[in-house]
């Protein structure tokens, strides 16, 4: 169990120091994995909404940007 706790403790510091290296910025895993998991939370609440008000995705769309008075698509 000893063993097993320092290889546990070995690799979290070795994950953590491979985290604190490379860009902050453009396609990195971690940069990735974020954007990918916002655009799962995104179609899911794009597909909740479309079952809850019977509108498709485009109609909810063009909701938005008549409401906002971006374009007046009336």
């Amino acid at each position: 169990r000893a063993k097993a706790k320092e290889l546990q403790d070995y690799f979290k510091q070795k994950k953590l120091e491979e985290a604190d290296q490379g860009p902050a910025f453009g396609f990195v895993p971690k940069n990735e994995i974020g954007n990918g998991r916002w655009a799962m939370f995104g179609f899911a609440v794009g597909m909740l909404t479309e079952y809850a008000t019977g509108s498709d995705f485009v109609d909810q769309v063009k909701l938005i940007l008549s409401n906002l008075g971006i374009v007046d698509l009336e």
